[in-house]
């Protein structure tokens, strides 16, 4: 079962208090922020994982199905474009697609 954490909103008296309330808040974010990054790149590394058994449990010599479902891999591969250097959402979610589509070309084997 997943837990499913709920960010409490509190009522206090002023505004030194509401300020206080926010800071604990934004730290419970942070935390939040690095355990959800932590699962979600563990789950991509074991996906990447998975491909790489699947594709060493195939014969030395690949039939000619699984040479073009390996070019569409090369290929898929090829055109990933991310710049790492600026930490974007965006990369990471072209990660993900990508490790998606190269399930889908394995899957067909």
């Amino acid at each position: 079962m997943v837990r499913v954490r709920k960010l409490a909103a509190k009522k206090s008296e002023g505004p030194k208090a509401l300020g206080a309330v926010a800071r604990q808040q934004l730290l419970l974010i942070n935390g939040l922020l690095d355990e959800v990054s932590r699962n979600y790149v563990a789950r991509l590394h074991r996906e990447i994982n998975e491909l790489l058994r699947a594709m060493e449990r195939e014969p030395a010599t690949p039939t000619r199905r699984q040479a073009k479902a390996l070019k569409e891999m090369l290929r898929s591969i090829a055109h990933l474009q991310i710049n790492p250097e600026k930490g974007r959402r965006k990369d990471l979610k072209k990660i993900d697609a990508l490790i998606g589509e190269l399930q889908s070309i394995v899957e067909r084997w």
